[in-house]
């Protein structure tokens, strides 16, 4: 009977990436990118022309983002026929959830980080006086600071579900789906606080309850992959179905 140890072993290993390249992303990108992330927006000075001195660190903080996406909607792939035997229901809400339209997202922000490159570089070529194009910098900015909550929302309504199929098939211990569960609530309070212009500066810790529960799944299929218990009732019961 099939274990599915490669769909483990992959899921664990893009997840594995995906956060290794969002973290990377940050670190690459320069304090534009990380203004971002951190939810802490830049103000006070010309924007335009910090993204055009920091161009090559925005572009290869971009690249990252876009690894980090493939790498997120590529788990999804691996998992779905597996949930799909308990849950068509479940399995599909994690694929668009936490595949499409989450890949969407980080697709959507890595154009808009390259979008805001070119127009940082035309802004020092026309000599740093164009308020049309200072403007549009400036919206492009906020734009990606709002799709992070949005983006967010999407990502926790779809690890919902990974957390629920995970639970009602006992593919891993349930007390590590419970954590996630549990920490899917704090981090969308996080994200409708962003979302509403809300600052409590919680950000960091309201995030912290899921993020090592992410690390730790991700460790765990890696090593351990399966329950074999699991797969083999998920696969008896679907035989009787």
């Amino acid at each position: 009977m099939k274990n599915y140890r490669l769909n483990a072993v992959m899921a664990g290993v893009l997840y594995f990436l995906g956060t290794a390249f969002g973290v990377a992303s940050t670190i690459v990108g320069g304090e534009v990118i990380s203004s971002i992330v951190t939810n802490k927006p830049l103000s006070g000075l010309d924007l335009l022309d910090l993204v055009a001195t920091n161009s090559s660190q925005i572009t290869g903080g971009s690249f990252l983002i876009l690894l980090m996406g493939i790498s997120l909607v590529a788990m999804t792939i691996f998992l779905y026929p597996i949930f799909r035997k308990d849950s068509k229901e479940l399995a599909m809400g994690m694929l668009l959830f936490r595949g499409a339209l989450e890949g969407c997202y980080y697709l959507i922000s890595t154009i808009g980080f390259l979008i805001l490159v070119l127009l940082g570089n035309e802004y020092v070529a026309t000599g740093a006086d164009s308020t049309a194009l200072q403007s549009m910098g400036n919206v492009i900015y906020q734009l990606q600071s709002l799709l992070g909550s949005v983006g967010t929302i999407v990502f926790l309504i779809g690890a919902t579900c990974l957390y629920i199929s995970f639970y009602r098939t006992r593919l891993i211990p349930r007390w590590l789906s419970v954590w996630g569960l549990i920490g899917v609530v704090p981090y969308m309070a996080y994200a409708l606080l962003h979302f509403f212009h809300i600052d409590y500066s919680l950000g960091f810790y309201l995030q912290m309850v899921l993020a090592p529960q992410e690390i730790m799944m991700a460790i765990w299929l890696i090593i351990k992959g399966f329950d074999h218990e699991a797969i083999n009732k998920l696969m008896t019961d679907k035989r009787n179905v």
